[in-house]
């Protein structure tokens, strides 16, 4: 659990570290509480938790970037646009889903999915990417498209299916939950292994802040079950 060491070991990967500092408070050495990583890919996040915390990992059946070598150890496999997760209602108490919506067709079923799995007093913790930053602007205005936008393949691919706003963000967590910390950061794919990316990358992430619209590449969203 320690920030130096997650800093060490995960340099591009801010959103898990962001994660396990939004719920340190949520796993207390003792206390038993089920997790559940949505979209968990090498299922990373598990290293850092404490043995008091039991993982769940999720991901899709056909996960480009992590083949079959991580296919049994995932705890489902499965896609949630088309699947319910196998479990009774009310089973996690932290649920983690750190850039996925993006990547779904239905976004609300998904949400609502984990929301029905979710205790009563769950913490949650979202990513999201802002695809309105002020260097996607300058690839739309150069017709440049990124990795994420295969042409006629997007959909198919489980690729950037939903482009929002910094303001879609937390418009659709504030319908849904109870916010309680948001986080505006810059983070590029090339700072990883890159001494001169990450240096501009914490410059960008400075004024991630202050212009959330413009300098952040990422939201990510500490949130809680809204009282029914």
């Amino acid at each position: 659990m320690d920030n130096k060491k997650i800093e060490k070991e995960i340099i591009s990967r801010n959103q898990i570290k962001f994660a396990v500092n939004f719920i340190k408070n949520e796993i207390s050495e003792g206390k038993k509480k089920k997790l559940l990583d949505v979209g968990s890919a090498d299922n990373v996040l598990k290293k850092f938790l404490p043995e008091n915390i039991e993982y769940y990992s999720l991901d899709l059946p056909s996960e480009e970037h992590f083949p079959e070598p991580m296919r049994d150890d995932y705890s489902f496999i499965m896609d949630l646009d088309k699947e319910k997760i196998p479990v009774k209602n009310n089973f996690f108490d932290i649920i983690i889903c750190l850039d996925v919506l993006e990547h779904t067709m239905y976004p609300q079923k998904v949400i609502d999915e984990l929301k029905r799995v979710s205790k009563p007093d769950a913490t949650f913790v979202f990513s999201l990417p802002n695809e309105y930053n002020f260097l996607h602007r300058i690839y739309y205005l150069l017709a440049i498209k990124t990795d994420t936008e295969m042409p006629w393949k997007v959909v198919e691919k489980h690729m950037h299916i939903q482009k929002p706003r910094v303001k879609d963000i937390i418009n659709l967590m504030s319908e849904n939950f109870k916010i309680e910390g948001i986080k505006f950061h810059w983070e590029s794919r090339k700072s990883e292994g890159n001494s001169l990316f990450r240096i501009v990358d914490k410059g960008l992430s400075l004024l991630a802040p202050i212009s959330p619209n413009l300098f952040s590449r990422d939201v990510v969203v500490l949130a809680k079950k809204k009282k029914s």
